[in-house]
């Protein structure tokens, strides 16, 4: 590595030809920036020695395909000082007398005589390229309010309308000699020996911090050649897989790397996914291993989608299975999940077994969340079964494996999900409404009920009155605080406001009229008390346990197995 101070003029001074990789992010400085390198200009202005003025560092690296006479760099930090540099540039050449104008096009901006390609002496990154290659060869700026457009729109006005720190009409010739001798960085050239990448990670650390997918594209990128062609290999690379997982998952590209990492059962922090995403490819010298990898992450991307957006899943009955998790937020289980939809992928699982994991993930989750199981350990439970993967019997594997933990670990058995289904207190958390809609939805309505509305309707209120303390009889202030929260007091309703506090007959009345099947129980009473409380709370639980059902029973596994699998899942942990 090589580093000295140098002209910036030097960048742009003979054949060659300064390229932004594919991987860095477009053009992004504002007024405030333009600003402030306008100032720096105007100090040296009018100094007669035009001493220099330290702009920062630039750091490039040889391109690795190198036509004859052009020599290419790579530019790894500073791309957008000289984006800016090159842009006033091009303001001075539309500003300045035709031998000015000419000098500045030809030796400053274009490499002249060569081919199309090799024709800029800056080149940024793919999005801004189109809208700069028609600013210097065009000599055209596009009205697009975009970044670039209004650079060169403030630098132009400056130059034709700004004063000079005497007061006097800025002199165009002077601002580009003192461009030309007074705008100084310290230039780094790494070698063929230098990691270009180690460099870039510790030089990014200015303005807006590089994501942890900033960070894994730029990795996978710098593994392939670049060339200015089209069809060349980062090009090729970026365009065919990257681009499109990034355009697929948006701002949910980082954790897709994360859960990719995670799917063969090695937990991975927020910041440790680039470090994980370097470990994978470490082992992979030649770039068709890198590129069979990105392949494999590009479908995996196509799968994390439909996991995020179950609307994308063509299968009904997988798709209304993914929905369900989506809303009770089952983050954890993902590793699990990319390895279940790659078997489907495989054709090593069928849509009815899939289903039947998906619904057994489903049955684990709520009947924890029921019996206030804490989540603590999902996390590590779900990555060790990705990490124990089957290549069969998979929803056996998966249920005795679910069926095997205690305590913390446990999938809660009828009884356990029962006692506390019915009796302990479920208003307030997450997952009450849509356990509430699911049995709703379980009646299987002729008609479609739009119950996205609908909310949490206790039936004895929550703050009891003198009519309601008689309805409820002897010990209602015990029934009151043991019962208010519980499922067997909860419903759903359009009407909630209208309820509140208003006596039972009366909320019968409005109940009346409702197309919600889990009321029709309520409207059958004469009366709401304990009594009415627990049968309707047994009732739903009749249903619920059709709907979420338990884990193999300990005379299927036996007790011998059953304690050599929990002993697994401790290790494990």
């Amino acid at each position: 590595m090589e580093a000295s101070p140098a002209q910036v003029i030097q960048y742009f001074n003979g054949e060659k030809q300064n390229l932004i990789p594919l991987f860095q992010r477009p053009y992004s400085w504002r007024l405030p920036n333009w600003k402030t390198l306008w100032d720096d200009v105007l100090v040296q202005y009018d100094s007669d020695d035009k001493s220099a003025h330290f702009m920062g560092t630039i750091v490039s690296v040889p391109a690795r395909s190198v036509p004859v006479g052009v020599s290419k760099y790579l530019i790894i930090d500073g791309q957008q000082r000289l984006t800016t540099i090159s842009i006033l540039l091009a303001a001075l050449r539309d500003t300045l007398d035709k031998n000015s104008s000419d000098r500045i096009q030809e030796v400053y901006l274009t490499n002249r005589f060569r081919d199309p390609e090799d024709t800029l002496k800056f080149v940024p990154t793919q999005i801004d390229r189109d809208r700069y290659r028609a600013m210097i060869l065009d000599r055209t700026v596009s009205d697009d309010q975009s970044l670039m457009s209004e650079a060169y729109a403030y630098f132009k006005n400056q130059l034709l309308r700004g004063i000079d720190p005497n007061g006097d009409p800025i002199d165009c010739a002077k601002i580009l000699t003192t461009v030309e001798r007074a705008l100084q960085v310290v230039m780094i050239n790494l070698g063929d020996d230098d990691d270009p990448y180690l460099i870039f990670e510790s030089l990014n650390f200015k303005g807006e911090p590089l994501t942890q997918a900033d960070l894994v594209r730029n990795y996978i990128l710098m593994r392939f050649r670049h060339s200015m062609s089209a069809g060349g290999e980062q090009e090729r690379i970026y365009t065919r897989y990257w681009a499109p997982m990034e355009q697929r998952l948006g701002e949910n590209i980082t954790e897709f790397l994360r859960h990719y990492a995670m799917k063969g059962g090695d937990n991975v922090y927020q910041r440790g996914i680039y470090v994980a995403t370097k470990g994978l490819l470490k082992g992979m010298s030649a770039p068709a291993e890198v590129e069979a990898e990105l392949i494999r992450m590009t479908n995996f991307s196509v799968i994390y989608a439909s996991i995020l957006n179950p609307s994308l899943e063509q299968t009904p009955s997988i798709r209304k299975r993914l929905t369900s998790l989506k809303t009770l937020d089952v983050g954890t289980s993902y590793p699990l999940l990319l390895r279940l939809f790659e078997a489907r992928h495989s054709d090593k699982i069928s849509i009815d077994d899939l289903e039947r994991c998906l619904a057994l993930i489903e049955s684990f989750v709520v009947r924890r969340a029921v019996s206030v199981v804490p989540t603590n350990a999902l996390n590590k439970l779900f990555l060790q079964w990705a990490r124990q993967f089957p290549q069969e019997n998979h929803v056996d594997w998966l249920h005795t494996s679910m069926s095997a933990g205690a305590g913390g670990r446990r999938f809660p058995n009828d009884a356990d999900f029962g006692e506390n289904f019915k009796k302990l207190a479920q208003y307030g958390r997450g997952y009450t409404r849509y356990i509430l809609l699911r049995l709703e939805e379980a009646f299987g309505h002729k008609e479609r009920v739009d119950l996205s509305n609908a909310t949490i309707e206790h039936l004895m209120p929550q703050t009891m009155t003198a009519e309601w303390e008689n309805e409820v009889g002897p010990h209602a202030d015990s029934v009151h605080a043991r019962l208010k929260d519980t499922f067997g007091n909860l419903s759903l309703t359009g009407y909630n406001t209208e309820l509140g506090n208003l006596p039972f007959r009366e909320k019968k009345a409005k109940l009346a009229n409702t197309h919600i099947e889990l009321n029709r129980f309520v409207l059958e009473q004469g009366r709401w008390d304990e009594d009415a409380i627990l049968r309707r709370a047994e009732a739903m639980f009749a249903t619920a346990i059709s709907l979420w059902p338990g884990p193999v029973i300990p005379a299927v596994i036996g007790p011998a197995a059953a304690e050599r699998k929990d002993n697994e899942l401790v290790s494990a942990e």
